[in-house]
């Protein structure tokens, strides 16, 4: 089901993009139009970016890892589709056992 991006999602893009490249500026620009969809599958999340277009995956653009409710490292990538656009947010647990729950809000609170 379609859904627009919740604000830890939202904020989780913006500490992954980098700052000063005018993709990223674009990018960061369509996040608030942006409609997703959840991914769920045993030991991975995130959501797929909506499209009128066809998609078909392009590259990462940011990586990160996290940290599980149980310690467990996920690894956080954001893809961008061959049109350079949005593609996914995918969660993948090292592990590949079930994601429990990443605290996206806190997930950069340090840097």
């Amino acid at each position: 089901m379609p859904r627009s991006l919740t604000p830890d999602e939202v904020s989780l893009i913006h500490r992954l993009l980098p700052e000063t490249t005018e993709l990223s500026e674009r990018l960061l620009k369509d996040l608030a139009l942006a409609q997703v969809e959840d991914v769920e599958v045993v030991g991975f999340g995130g959501v797929v970016f909506l499209s009128s277009t066809t998609q078909v995956f392009g590259s990462d653009i940011a990586t990160a890892m996290l940290a599980d409710a149980d310690g467990v490292p996920v690894r956080v990538t954001l893809c961008l589709d061959n049109h350079d656009q949005l593609f996914e947010l995918e969660l993948c647990k090292v592990d590949f056992s079930p994601i429990i729950g990443v605290d996206l809000r806190s997930a950069f609170s340090e840097h």
